[in-house]
Formats: C-alpha cells, sequence, structure tokens
C-alpha cells in the first residue's frame, strides 16, 4: 500500500529496496507484467515502485476487473476532496428540508423574530444525519475513480481482465510479446541508429498492415516468419543511409574518384 516513512518502514529498509526494484526494473530488457489479481489494491509508493513508465518499452500493467488502484483509499481521497464544508454545502443545495429550514432561518434574522436558535438547532441536527449518507456516497464515488475501467480510460493500466480467462491471456500476451521482441531485435541489428522504440512503431504498423491485432492471432502469423523481406529491406536502406554518409564526408576532390 505505499511506504509509510516512518521508523517502521526506515528500520526494515522499504524505501531502499523499493529502490532497488526501481533500478532493476529501469535497464530490464526483456518484458514485464504487472496484474493486480482480484480483491487485489495497489496504492501510493507501492504502485511508483512498478509503474509501467519505469521502462516503457518493456513494462505493461494490467488489472483485474475486481481490483482497485490508486494513490489514496476512497476514504483519504473524500478527506482531501470532500471536507465537512463542502459536504454541508452539498447538503444545503440538495436537500429540501434543510432548504426550507434555510428559508425560516432567512426569514425569522429578516424579521428579528424571535426562534432563530432553534431552527438553527434543527439544522445542525439535520447535518449531523446526513453526514454519514453523504461520506458513503462520495467513498463510493471515489471508489469508482479506483476501478478497473477508470484506470484503463486513464492509461494507467493496458486492460482489465476477468481472473478466469486471465491465465489463458497472459499465454497468448507473453509469447507474442516474446515472437514481436525477436522481430525488433532483428530490426535494430539490421539498422542501429534505429531504437527499440522505433523497432516496436514498426512492427506494430507491419502487424496492422496484414490485419492481425489479437495476441493469438499475432502468434500464429509471426511463427512463419513473414516479415525477413521487410527486416532484409530495413537492411538495405540502413546500408544506403551509411554509404550516401561516407560519400559525404569525402572531401570534394575525392568524390569523383570514389564513384569509380
Amino acid at each position: 500500500r505505499g511506504f509509510s516513512g516512518g521508523t517502521r518502514d526506515m528500520y526494515q529498509e522499504v524505501l531502499k529496496f523499493g529502490a532497488q526494484i526501481v533500478d532493476a526494473l529501469v535497464d530490464y530488457k526483456h518484458p514485464v507484467f504487472v496484474y493486480i489479481p482480484p480483491g487485489g489494491e495497489l496504492r501510493g509508493g507501492s504502485w511508483v515502485v512498478i509503474d509501467p513508465s519505469i521502462n516503457p518499452d518493456q513494462m505493461e500493467m494490467y488489472a483485474d476487473v475486481e481490483s482497485r488502484g490508486g494513490i489514496l483509499e476512497p476514504p483519504g481521497i473524500v478527506e482531501v476532496k470532500f471536507r465537512a464544508a463542502q459536504q454541508k454545502e452539498m447538503m444545503h443545495r440538495l436537500d429540501p428540508e434543510l432548504q426550507s429550514l434555510d428559508a425560516q432561518l432567512e426569514g425569522s434574522l429578516s424579521a428579528e423574530a424571535p426562534g432563530a436558535d432553534d431552527i438553527q438547532s434543527k439544522i445542525n441536527a439535520r447535518e449531523v444525519k446526513l453526514a454519514p449518507l453523504y461520506t458513503q456516497i462520495a467513498c463510493e464515488f471515489a471508489d469508482l475513480h479506483d476501478r478497473t475501467g477508470r484506470m484503463e480510460a486513464k492509461g494507467v493500466i493496458r486492460k482489465g481482465l476477468e481472473w478466469k480467462r486471465a491465465r489463458e491471456f497472459f499465454y497468448w500476451r507473453v509469447k507474442a510479446r516474446l515472437l514481436c521482441a525477436e522481430v525488433e531485435r532483428e530490426i535494430c541489428s539490421a539498422d542501429s541508429a534505429l531504437s527499440l522504440t522505433a523497432a516496436k512503431e514498426l512492427v506494430s504498423g507491419w502487424l496492422s498492415e496484414a490485419g492481425k491485432t489479437e495476441d493469438k492471432d499475432v502468434c500464429a502469423f509471426l511463427e512463419e516468419a513473414p516479415f525477413a523481406s521487410k527486416v532484409e529491406g530495413v537492411k538495405i536502406e540502413a546500408t544506403k543511409r551509411r554509404v550516401r554518409e561516407l560519400y559525404e564526408s569525402l572531401p570534394d576532390g575525392e568524390k569523383a574518384s570514389a564513384l569509380k
């Protein structure tokens, strides 16, 4: 759930080991999958340690539809974003009984009539009665922001999964990632100027052109080595580019003789 920074965490070297996890993930060269299981919660500093932005080329995060994720838990969000004063303001805006009491109090004060204290007491009692209900609703609303749909919409996870299909999904996903990684390495070897990200974009574009988007289809397709000619084309273009660069680096008097 995170790092408190207190004496216990410091004694157990929680921050130190968390930093070691980040250091290891930054330089890791193989696919990494993070999965929040059913009923699991990922919060605060624990999220920071395994966030895919640490190594976006290799890391992917998934969450079960029954899991939760976010920096603060719902009660904490409510304490920060929906304080008592804001709750009371909403009560007076939405509750008919409070609206009636507010009108009575305003009329009593304007007419300087007795009974204002009694009306204020009723208002306070009504606010106390409504407070648990508003807090519960606020916590439920905050909880909606921690669910899979919202995490996926914000782009912090790649996809929401159901537990009964998770094993099958990861089998094909891991296999597809490994097959794609093999093609990406061939591309980077063919053109050393290309970054891994650029190689990934190339492979993704080629798969889209072939109409292969599902992991199972991608696996069956890549096992036939369909991109050998495309990788060779990348190598040829890289060679042409290097030859042009070498030619342009020659002195003007030597360029003509280089073409003989």
